[in-house]
């Protein structure tokens, strides 16, 4: 009775030893199977991308661009230029945003400061995360003189006359202030006698006051932005003299107006 019982404890040992041994068996090729699966799983990367250089550079606008040469095995999603005043832009910067995908793309930057110095990078985006291109450095254009017109003058009394301005462009800068300035010599300046708006607006009419009967004047209008003064066309006009006299101002030697060309600071 003892060596049966004997025997059959070493056989039910050896069954479960057995059992045991196949059940890791199927454990590590189960280990075995996953990481062989892993390391046969597509690796992917942020995108391979250049910027393209900075043209048509104006006072508040620039063309550039990139190209992916490269989606580092994912969809690009995002793509565009991002720039700023310091190296390094990122796309928590001012950006643009120009498609999906691989290949060269063209980008509009606006809203820039004229005479500013800015640096870009062209960007690319896909689920790994965000990649950028070389950087490029640029300048925009600076400020230019405004450009305005002299209105003719009319009311012409003994003392006083009306006259005025049209700006028709800014010249990419803020204007400070405008009017008119006139003179008995030619190519009046801000230095002579002046009416000053410091109001930005596209047109003003002017009173001169003060004159002299009899006189000839040259008047000219004048705008002034953060690139200098810049005068409108001279007009010439006299006065006329006292009432008592009776004489017209059309009686007058070189009465009436007649245009100077522009003289500029």
């Amino acid at each position: 009775m003892y060596f049966r019982v004997f025997y059959f404890s070493k056989y039910l040992s050896n069954l479960i030893m057995k059992r045991f041994l196949k059940i890791i068996v199927i454990v590590f090729l189960a280990i075995g199977t996953i990481a062989s699966m892993q390391s046969c799983k597509k690796k992917f990367s942020t995108p391979v991308l250049t910027t393209e250089y900075v043209l048509k550079a104006t006072q508040t606008s620039a063309v550039s661009g990139g190209n992916v040469i490269n989606d580092g095995g994912a969809e690009v999603i995002a793509r565009g230029v991002c720039w700023g005043t310091t190296q390094n832009p990122t796309i928590s910067s001012s950006k643009t945003t120009d498609g999906t995908g691989t290949g060269a793309f063209t980008s509009n930057m606006t809203g820039l400061t004229a005479n500013a110095f800015y640096y870009i990078r062209a960007y690319a985006t896909n689920s790994e995360g965000t990649s950028y291109g070389n950087e490029v450095a640029f300048t925009t254009s600076p400020v230019a003189l405004a450009t305005l017109t002299t209105t003719a003058v009319s009311a012409i009394t003994t003392t006083s006359a009306i006259s005025g301005g049209e700006i028709s462009s800014d010249g990419g800068g803020t204007i400070t202030t405008s009017g008119i300035c006139w003179s008995t010599s030619q190519n009046p300046t801000i230095a002579d006698t002046k009416t000053i708006y410091e109001s930005v607006i596209d047109s003003f009419t002017s009173n001169l006051a003060g004159l002299n009967p009899g006189t000839t004047y040259f008047v000219k209008a004048y705008a002034v932005n953060n690139a200098g003064v810049a005068y409108g066309i001279q007009l010439r006009f006299t006065t006329s003299f006292e009432q008592s006299t009776g004489t017209r101002k059309a009686d007058l030697p070189g009465g009436g107006q007649d245009p100077v060309q522009p003289a500029f600071l």
